[in-house]
């Protein structure tokens, strides 16, 4: 027997399985870490509104674009189209979907106005004409027509802007953040140029004053 050719082939054997063992604790490592993330990561949810045709997703604590668009569009039709028999069920809907912070003020705020329109019986009429997102400030901009309808018939229609700022937790819609005013949306780059000329303006009366 060759023992020099047989010792080399046992220990090629041995070294071989050392490098077997290896691979395989590697590999067995990198199918636990990824087992970990997959079970940690937040399931993400398709969903088509059916007030857009784009595709948007939810998570667990986020949501797209297209998500926040959809809620805030919903949100503005909701509060914007009232009649005196619908007003106490938008005023306790609207009163589930805004986060604690201000929900007082804000609900407070809706409230007021909806018990006027019921007082006076009056119809408030929402037509929707253009949605913006912000993607530096993650607002929505829902931007429509408004018409008041009561005894005395039919106002103009007015310009109106709903603000709002959506954030998702537990899967679900929270407005953090609402504004409603007349005018075209403020967007930052609008509120940017108004600073702007502010502060030229406010020169200016500076630069007069001293002369």
């Amino acid at each position: 027997m060759h023992y020099k050719n047989f010792a080399s082939t046992w220990l090629s054997l041995q070294a071989s399985n050392r490098f077997l063992k290896i691979v395989c604790l590697a590999q067995l490592t990198l199918l636990l870490i990824t087992l970990i993330g997959w079970l940690k990561k937040d399931t993400a949810v398709i969903l088509i509104p059916p007030s857009l045709s784009e595709q948007s997703e939810i998570a667990k604590n986020k949501a797209s674009e297209g998500y926040k668009k959809a809620w805030a569009m919903y949100t503005a039709t909701l509060i914007g189209n009232v009649t005196p028999e619908n007003a106490d069920f938008v005023l306790d809907s609207f009163g589930n979907m805004v986060t604690g912070e201000i929900r007082s003020l804000v609900a407070e705020q809706v409230a007021q106005e909806l018990d006027t329109l019921k007082q006076e019986k009056v119809t408030s009429s929402f037509e929707i004409v253009r949605v913006t997102y912000e993607p530096e400030t993650d607002k929505v901009f829902v931007t429509g027509r408004n018409v008041l309808m009561g005894a005395g018939g039919k106002s103009s229609p007015t310009e109106q802007t709903f603000e709002f700022k959506i954030d998702v937790k537990q899967y679900s819609p929270i407005i953090t953040q609402m504004a409603s005013y007349q005018g075209m949306p403020k967007l930052l780059s609008v509120l940017q140029k108004e600073e702007a000329r502010r502060k030229a303006d406010e020169e200016r009366q500076k630069q007069m004053q001293k002369k």
